[in-house]
């Protein structure tokens, strides 16, 4: 009764055979490396890991400048974003003050008629601009109704300019 393993190799009668866990002699296996140069701690193997540290090292500083470079187009249109922003406050400040002056030099009935017809925000912001005399013959020219809710407004706004 012999039977033969398929999966066997043959065996060399010159070799002895293995001891549990050991790999034939002269024969390198998974855990012995094929030269010295290439084990763990050599000279090769650390200067490799010195390449490769010196390529992360110079890729950083790429990212890093990349970074830095962004950074500063980024602060650059902030400012450049913020500057337009106070040109928009400046413009929008300047037209008030001109719906001031013209409703100002009309006549307080007229100026009466349309400011009831104005979004209600823009009519407090021209009778918070005006001089108190002025805004008040306005309101007198005005439906009661309108005209209180209009004072009403003017007392809880803030006036932006002095």
């Amino acid at each position: 009764m012999s039977e033969a393993v398929a999966a066997d190799p043959p065996k060399d009668p010159a070799t002895p055979p293995p001891k549990d866990g050991q790999q034939p002699p002269g024969k390198p296996g998974p855990d012995k490396p094929k030269d010295a140069a290439d084990a763990p701690g050599s000279k090769r193997d650390q200067q490799k890991k010195m390449e490769e540290l010196a390529r992360k090292e110079q890729s950083l500083r790429e990212l890093e400048k990349d970074l830095d470079t962004k950074l500063v187009r980024i602060q650059e249109l902030d400012a450049k974003l913020q500057r337009m922003l106070d040109d928009a406050n400046a413009m929008k400040d300047q037209k008030l003050r001109h719906l001031i002056d013209v409703y100002s030099n009309m006549k307080a009935k007229q100026a009466a008629t349309v400011l009831e017809t104005l979004d209600e925000k823009i009519s407090v912001k021209i009778l918070a601009g005006m001089r108190g005399r002025q805004a008040g013959e306005i309101l007198t020219f005005m439906q009661a109704e309108k005209a209180a809710k209009l004072s009403e407004l003017l007392t809880k706004m803030q006036v932006p300019f002095q």
